[in-house]
């Protein structure tokens, strides 16, 4: 009884130790500011084809609710290709910003879902890029795991990244 308990505990603390992934939280305020953002473009995120419908709508809705400056969604800024199926970069940021211009925005959110799994342990993640359009400069920028100990499905753990980012960018953009 006293290894399965010893056992059951180690299994336990591995599993906790699993979902530990670092958030990454950087924002220029001051920049922010000079950016007198009224308008920002939100194209389609990047990623995970499963997901990035998803995760740009929840994003969207999320920061409009928060937000004062008004919120642009945007289709894709570039065909899936091999290289975001599997996790590759988020977009080129000059293409990004000659999108944002041409939908009168002041800044740009570029954004990226992937998701792990690996044996029973799943999480997902959302990578989020604030861009001041003027100059080019990344005014913001997260990176979080969802934050979950535990989840029925990946869709489920990139979902609640892409809103705990969604919560970083409103209180940024405020």
């Amino acid at each position: 009884m006293g290894k399965f308990l010893i056992s059951l505990g180690a299994l336990a603390l591995l599993s906790v130790a699993a979902c530990s992934n670092p958030s990454i939280v950087r924002v220029k305020s001051d920049q922010i500011a000079a950016a007198a953002i009224r308008t920002v473009y939100v194209p389609r995120f990047e990623g995970n084809p499963e997901f990035v419908e998803e995760s740009t709508d929840l994003f969207v809705s999320e920061l409009e609710g928060r937000i004062s400056a008004k919120v642009v969604q945007g289709a894709s800024l570039r065909l899936e290709g091999p290289d975001i199926a599997s996790g590759g970069n988020i977009a080129d940021t000059d293409y990004a910003i000659s999108a944002a211009k041409r939908a009168g925005a002041q800044a740009i959110i570029l954004g990226k879902v992937t998701s792990h799994k690996d044996g029973p342990t799943l999480n997902g993640f959302a990578t989020v890029r604030i861009i001041d359009v003027n100059n080019g400069n990344v005014i913001a920028s997260f990176h979080r795991p969802s934050g979950k100990l535990m989840a029925w499905s990946e869709h489920q753990t990139v979902m609640a990244a892409v809103q705990r980012v969604a919560e970083d960018a409103a209180k940024a953009l405020r």
